[in-house]
This record gives C-alpha cells, sequence and structure tokens, in this order.
C-alpha cells in the first residue's frame, strides 16, 4: 500500500499520525513547486512564440515595403523616360 493510501485508511480510522501531516506538507510543497515550473516554462513558450511570431511579421513587412519602393521607382523611371 503507497503512503498516501495508508493516510486515506488512517483518516477513515479516525486517526491521522503526525509523520503522515509531514509527508503531505512536504508533498504539497513539492507539488507547488512543480505547478511553478510547468506555468514558467508555459509562459516563456507563449512570450517565444509571439516573438516569433512578431518578427515573421516584422520581415514580412521588410519585404513589402521594398517590393513596394522598386516597383515605384520602376514607375517613376519609366514615367520620366515619358
Amino acid at each position: 500500500m503507497d503512503k498516501l493510501s495508508e493516510i486515506k485508511a488512517d483518516i477513515k480510522r479516525g486517526r491521522l499520525r503526525l509523520s503522515s501531516i509531514n509527508w503531505l506538507i512536504t508533498e504539497l510543497e513539492s507539488q507547488r513547486e512543480i505547478n511553478k515550473e510547468i506555468k514558467q516554462k508555459s509562459r516563456y513558450k507563449n512570450y517565444m512564440e509571439m516573438a516569433k511570431e512578431n518578427l515573421a511579421l516584422e520581415e514580412a513587412l521588410k519585404r513589402t515595403r521594398s517590393q513596394r519602393d522598386y516597383y515605384k521607382r520602376k514607375f517613376e523611371s519609366v514615367g520620366a523616360a515619358k
């Protein structure tokens, strides 16, 4: 029987040992730390995804502006040649 099952059985019998309470608190604290790490990783991941998306949008904007300027110069040179 694992520790949690033992504690549940003790609770049903109406008694709880100090060592069991200590184990529960320790386990709860470790689970909180694990949850905190998972949240930090997901926040970082979301931030990185947004940063990558923003970078891709900026690069697309630069290409679009470059194309616009290229065709604008071509149009102006054709207009000036007439």
